[in-house]
């Protein structure tokens, strides 16, 4: 049996909570369709532990990989259409 630690997973950031809230408040979700809604708000998250994450030891974590993972490529499938081959 594999015991993890949560606490030593968990990205620590320098965003407090009623920032998070008002960065994820602000994305318009009205004009996203409902089928792509969870992807834009994994996007913006991804977006604020980004911006807010500034120790290189948090940034080698798996968790902040996987969500940098994610976030490019939600960005590539964005643009993919207006890219010429």
């Amino acid at each position: 049996m594999k015991v993890t630690n949560k606490e030593d997973e968990r990205i620590n950031s320098k965003c407090s909570q009623k920032e998070l809230g008002e960065a994820l408040s602000a994305l318009d979700l009205g004009s996203i369709p409902a089928e792509h809604r969870h992807m834009a708000i994994r996007a913006r998250l991804a977006e604020v532990m980004l911006a807010t994450t500034t120790d290189p030891k948090e940034r080698d974590k798996d968790a902040f990989r996987r969500a940098v993972n994610v976030y490019t490529e939600l960005q590539r499938r964005k643009y993919k259409t207006s890219i010429i081959i």
